[in-house]
């Protein structure tokens, strides 16, 4: 029996928010083929949580059509699983590390692979130790874990590199290189550079509409991204 393949995500026309009225993101079309990993690049507060929360199944559309791999969020979330890394790390308090990671296997079904994910993600500290005393890269790793813990076939990284030093982020990018073989990834992040290497396709957000950006030959570059970036400043022509 063949594993199963990588996420499809698809958007036509799609509409996201939480007022019919005042849309955060409108008339949004794109096709990101399985094993594909697309960058999402937008000033804060351009709509990038809200579009991943859409993903999820944890908000609606107020318009258009969204699926992955043929199925609305929510239904592919629940019979397929999403791994889920949001740009806060909040751990609860008291816990330890080897706790938090039991509970959420114990929650996520007898499919799960606690030592797997903790090597995906890169988790090579101890974890028999109160998650109060991790730095913020340790709790990033750990919380990357935690998404982790199914045989998932679609990764939202919100903001991963946040708390991450320079050969940490060098390491993630390896990593999530090395997990495209077998999930598809989107990923938020203000860290050009590195999605530059890492991604397939760049979509940019701004003033409620998106833009998929052909990557040009030679591939991304940090300066490439950059000038996209900076024309986001009402410079940026959105298609009609």
């Amino acid at each position: 029996m063949s594993a199963p393949k990588p996420a499809r995500v698809q958007c036509r026309d799609l509409y996201i928010g939480y007022r019919y009225d005042r849309p955060v993101l409108q008339k949004l079309t794109l096709d990101v083929e399985p094993g594909d990993v697309l960058a999402i690049v937008g000033p804060n507060g351009a709509g990038k949580t809200t579009f991943f929360r859409t993903l999820l199944g944890l908000l609606r559309p107020l318009g258009g059509e969204v699926s992955v791999s043929g199925l609305v969020p929510a239904d592919y979330r629940r019979q397929v699983g999403v791994g889920y890394l949001a740009e806060d790390t909040a751990m609860p308090d008291g816990w330890r590390c080897d706790g938090i990671l039991t509970l959420a296997a114990t929650a996520a079904g007898p499919d799960t692979d606690v030592g797997h994910a903790l090597r995906l993600a890169g988790v090579d500290f101890k974890t028999d130790v109160p998650a109060s005393v991790l730095s913020k890269g340790m709790k990033r790793r750990l919380a990357l874990a935690l998404a982790l813990l199914r045989p998932i076939r679609l990764l939202i990284l919100d903001e991963p590199e946040s708390g991450l030093d320079p050969g940490q982020r060098h390491r993630l990018r390896r990593r999530i290189e090395r997990m495209r073989s077998s999930m598809t990834i989107l990923v938020a992040s203000h860290d050009l550079g590195e999605l530059a290497l890492m991604s397939d396709h760049v979509l940019l957000i701004d003033q409620g509409r998106g833009r998929l950006v052909e990557q040009p030959e030679g591939g991304f570059t940090r300066d490439f991204l950059e000038q996209e970036f900076l024309g986001l400043e009402g410079a940026v022509q959105w298609p009609s």
